[in-house]
């Protein structure tokens, strides 16, 4: 599908008093992009499995993680369904607006349990048997020790310096950069001290996924008054921050940043690049390395 018309879709139907309804209905019945299946449960897991063997390798005792908050929780728990089978005790889903179902929940731990049962997951046991009616996911999700919070706003006032380790995977690229720094100070704030904040998080553009017709490096060409008026909506947002642009955020946010590992474009996406005129508000801004930039993992820590 064109970038432009699909981004012009999402914000028409931001508009519809229904929009989010009609939208959750063509995932559902049309792209099926909220099914629950085995392999992006597997290529969730496989991100979680970094974050805990991160952990692992900076010689963090587990016994200290044993609260945790996912930032941007989405339609599939996974990750927090990995944690629990790791031990951890208390987890906080957090999401923009409520997003997980029930039905979600349950077949997400369904196929969860069936992927570690054929040891195609981790090395521990399956998530408990949950048989509470469908109808009550605080109900579902307190049998494993989670809560969900949608929208999340506050939680760091509630759960101030409770939290042991935060992790937020592809989401920050959707939050834009006012409401970021104040994400990532209410991420400090939860955190205890010496609590850790680990992500990774997409800087290639993220239309180019469904589009193949466009670079991975299309955002570039556009200012910033055209994505924000004609692209970027309530219902889709992709802010085009770079690197820099997180690290600053996370330093004035005072967290300590101990891994920055950025990947960039190969030959021939760096071909690609140069091919395309790009806006001078990012040529002017950054490096041709930086411009080239594709995905961003970080660990940072609250002092």
């Amino acid at each position: 599908m064109n970038w432009f018309f699909k981004a012009t879709v999402f914000k028409v139907m931001s508009y519809l008093p229904f929009g989010n309804t009609v939208y959750s209905f063509l995932q559902n019945n049309l792209t099926r992009s909220l099914l629950v299946t085995r392999s992006r449960l597997l290529q969730k897991a496989e991100i979680g499995n970094l974050y805990w063997e991160k952990f692992e390798e900076l010689g963090v005792s587990k016994e200290s993680l044993k609260t945790h908050l996912d930032l941007g929780s989405g339609w599939h728990p996974t990750i927090p369904l990995l944690f629990e089978a790791y031990g951890v005790k208390r987890q906080f889903l957090c999401d923009v607006v409520p997003i997980i179902t029930p039905a979600t929940f349950k077949s997400t731990q369904s196929i969860f349990n069936q992927l570690v049962g054929e040891g195609k997951i981790c090395k521990c046991n399956p998530t408990p048997p949950n048989d509470r009616e469908l109808g009550d996911l605080s109900e579902i999700m307190s049998v494993h020790g989670f809560s969900y919070h949608a929208p999340y706003f506050g939680i760091g006032s509630d759960q101030s310096g409770k939290i042991d380790f935060v992790s937020c995977t592809q989401v920050l690229m959707h939050i834009d950069r006012p409401q970021l720094i104040e994400c990532f100070k209410e991420m400090f704030k939860a955190l205890r001290p010496g609590g850790w904040f680990i992500c990774t998080n997409h800087l290639f553009d993220i239309y180019s996924n469904t589009d193949k017709s466009i670079s991975v490096y299309n955002h570039l060409r556009y200012s910033e008054r055209f994505w924000r008026t004609l692209v970027n909506s309530k219902m889709m947002s992709f802010n085009r921050l770079k690197s820099r642009d997180y690290r600053e955020l996370l330093e004035l946010s005072g967290f300590e940043i101990i891994e920055f590992h950025i990947t960039h474009g190969d030959e021939a996406d760096i071909k690609s690049l140069r091919s395309l005129k790009i806006h001078p508000e990012f040529s002017s801004r950054f490096s041709e390395k930086e411009l080239s930039e594709k995905h961003l993992y970080f660990v940072a820590r609250k002092p």
